[in-house]
């Protein structure tokens, strides 16, 4: 019983967090009167966050997220937490097959633990190790949304304790996208090898986005990994929102959203038990293709 007061105890941050989002976009929504959904901009925002969710779509944004994770486990002073700020800029580039998809992880970690080789826990901060999804595809008239490609991690991290190893793999994106409702679902996967010690890791990232009112979305995409070496798997439940608006005189569109993960226990060492994650994404011309389906220039028409 004592444990489990005190695993609650842990969790109550993470709750409080969430619940305070929660509340603010209920009391938010309240607001969305169904005149609003009718006006020209509401469908316009719904568009364009049916878009910002599908990993297929050509559509530029620069996401900022603030991770804010409570680690656990069995390990000496596992317990603690940890901040990450991360620069997820989606890089599209159209062809007449398909959409090119470029989209780097520049991070840096605040607290981040690790064990040592005496089995306990310590933290270290720094920028981050570099990782790059590189994917081709599209989403076809039926709604199927299929993508190829290479996730790579570059060992880029300022702290050699928590340097990575370069590593790459193939990656695929399998999902849906309704042309009748704008919902999203879809699953990347992603299988790599890691130089030079050869460990292999699956992973990869689940993706919903179920669209509500006036560019308001339940979504999530948590990430997950399944390490082939240790058989170590982690796996999040992932619940949270967005609002995508197209804000101001110049009409400049733009995402906010809030998520929180759960995760399995860690079964043993250090692992994290659930992160808080905000977003932040404005969405911006593509100066190498300033018109065209997802851009700017066409959701700021749609609105007028």
């Amino acid at each position: 019983m004592d444990n489990m007061i005190h695993r609650n105890t842990r969790w109550a941050p993470a709750a409080g967090v969430f619940v305070v989002l929660t509340i603010f976009s209920s009391a938010s929504l309240a607001d969305d009167t169904p005149s609003t959904a009718s006006r020209p901009e509401s469908s316009s925002n719904t568009e364009l966050a049916s878009k910002l969710a599908n990993p297929s779509a050509p559509v530029l944004s620069l996401n900022f997220f603030l991770d804010v994770a409570q680690n656990g486990g069995s390990a000496p002073d596992a317990h603690r937490a940890t901040f990450r700020i991360t620069l997820l800029p989606v890089l599209p580039f159209e062809t007449k097959h398909g959409n090119f998809i470029l989209r780097p992880a520049i991070s840096a970690d605040f607290g981040q633990p690790y064990l040592t080789s005496t089995g306990n826990v310590e933290t270290a901060s720094g920028f981050g190790n570099l990782t790059l999804d590189s994917l081709f595809g599209t989403t076809l008239k039926s709604g199927l949304l299929i993508m190829g490609g290479l996730n790579t991690t570059f060992p880029t991290h300022s702290d050699s304790a928590l340097r990575a190893e370069w590593a790459t793999g193939p990656e695929i994106v399998i999902g849906y996208a309704s042309k009748k409702t704008g919902n999203v679902y879809a699953a990347i996967v992603n299988h790599k090898w890691s130089f030079p010690s050869g460990d292999r890791t699956v992973g990869g990232q689940y993706v919903y986005a179920v669209n509500i009112i006036d560019g308001w979305q339940i979504t999530a995409n948590p990430f997950w990994t399944y390490s082939v070496s240790t058989n170590r798997l982690l796996f999040p439940l992932g619940l949270g929102f967005a609002k995508t608006s197209v804000l101001g005189k110049n009409k400049f569109p733009i995402r906010f959203g809030a998520q929180i993960w759960a995760y399995l226990p860690p079964p043993d060492g250090s692992g994290p038990e659930w992160t808080v994650r905000l977003l932040v994404g404005p969405v911006v011309p593509r100066p190498w293709q300033k018109q065209g389906p997802g851009t700017i220039r066409k959701a700021r028409t749609a609105a007028d």
